[in-house]
């Protein structure tokens, strides 16, 4: 249970650590002027995306049902989101971006239809309930 909350703090420090790099400024930030705007957009989604899918499994592994953990999983990774965006107003050369927050939220909405997708897989190809079936229709 310690290693999974490390692994969560951690990540969600290395999400931190990007938003507050400077531009231009150290190996990290003279990295990211190269990388092309777009792809740094779309990194928000897979980065908070991924932070709903730990969040949401986490949760799980104390016990919280799929119906609570997603939420409240997905609400948290927004709001950390949202938090690193007033942060990162304070670093020279950044600016916080409601479309950074849009990006976050378009990959907290994915996580959470492939967590949704693949609990809906798990419970239609479970060994009772899909034999239950089977025999049903013979």
């Amino acid at each position: 249970m310690m290693v999974g909350i490390g692994i969560v703090l951690g990540y969600m420090g290395l999400l931190y650590f990007g938003a507050m790099i400077t531009p231009g400024v150290g190996l990290s930030g003279h990295l990211m002027v190269q990388l092309p705007v777009r792809l740094l957009d779309w990194a928000h989604a897979l980065g908070y995306g991924l932070l709903a899918m730990l969040l949401t499994r986490g949760l799980q592994h104390r016990a919280w049902p799929l119906a609570y953990a997603l939420p409240v999983a997905a609400a948290a990774a927004f709001v950390f989101g949202l938090w690193t965006e007033v942060f990162q107003g304070a670093v020279p050369g950044r600016h916080s971006s409601v479309d950074d927050l849009v990006m976050d939220a378009i990959g907290i909405s994915l996580a959470a239809m492939m967590v949704l997708a693949l609990a809906f897989r798990s419970y239609v190809y479970s060994g009772d309930r899909a034999e239950a079936r089977i025999s049903h229709l013979t």
